[in-house]
């Protein structure tokens, strides 16, 4: 092979390897970034107000549901009806199931309310403070860019101690910090406990 075709081979890998270092450069200097996020929505309890038999249920799991939807018929014609709006989580019990007072029947999921919760390294973590614009990716939205801000920071926690051996040696254990991001745009399918990834910018 001619010399200067390797010579032409080397300086294109040289001239890659610079290319992804100083991408990785100027990632690390603009954004924090994090994998490891889901999409978390505040739950509502639906619990039944005496003891008795519900004898039907007018609710599935993942159905919209309105403030006051009657949701569960109890023994006596009682009416349970939603104190929210949401979609319908879990159902707990089923027509005929005796029940006793203050017993989850179901919960709601108030997607109204809707955060994503994000983990940073804690060596990164420095670098996020509140109010700083997100970029989010959800996974039902491939290459969909979402916006949300930085609303809340975990506190940070005391590094965790591991022993490895039983002589006393020990090793520090990489921490996590939550961070909450409140979105601005939302897709309106959106679902509890879905993957996200973020690019925080700093």
């Amino acid at each position: 092979m001619p010399r200067w075709v390797l010579m032409l081979v080397a300086l294109m890998g040289v001239i890659s390897l610079g290319g992804i270092a100083g991408w990785y450069a100027y990632e690390n200097a603009n954004y924090v970034s994090s994998g490891y996020a889901s999409v978390t929505s505040p739950y509502v309890w639906i619990k039944a107000p005496k003891a008795g038999q519900i004898i039907a249920v007018k609710v599935t799991p993942g159905q919209p549901v309105s403030k006051n939807q009657t949701l569960f018929l109890e023994s006596g014609g009682i009416a349970i009806r939603a104190n929210t709006s949401g979609v319908a989580a879990s159902i707990a019990v089923t027509g005929g199931s005796s029940v006793t007072s203050e017993e989850d029947l179901g919960a709601l999921v108030n997607m109204n309310r809707a955060t994503v919760v994000a983990e940073v390294p804690e060596s990164r973590a420095r670098k996020v403070s509140l109010g700083q614009t997100v970029t989010v990716h959800l996974s039902q939205d491939p290459g969909v860019n979402y916006r949300g801000v930085v609303s809340h920071m975990g506190a940070v926690t005391l590094v965790t101690l591991s022993p490895l051996l039983q002589v006393g040696s020990f090793a520090k254990a990489r921490q996590w910090i939550p961070i909450t991001v409140s979105l601005v745009n939302r897709p309106r399918n959106l679902r509890d406990g879905e993957n996200a990834t973020v690019k925080i910018h700093i």
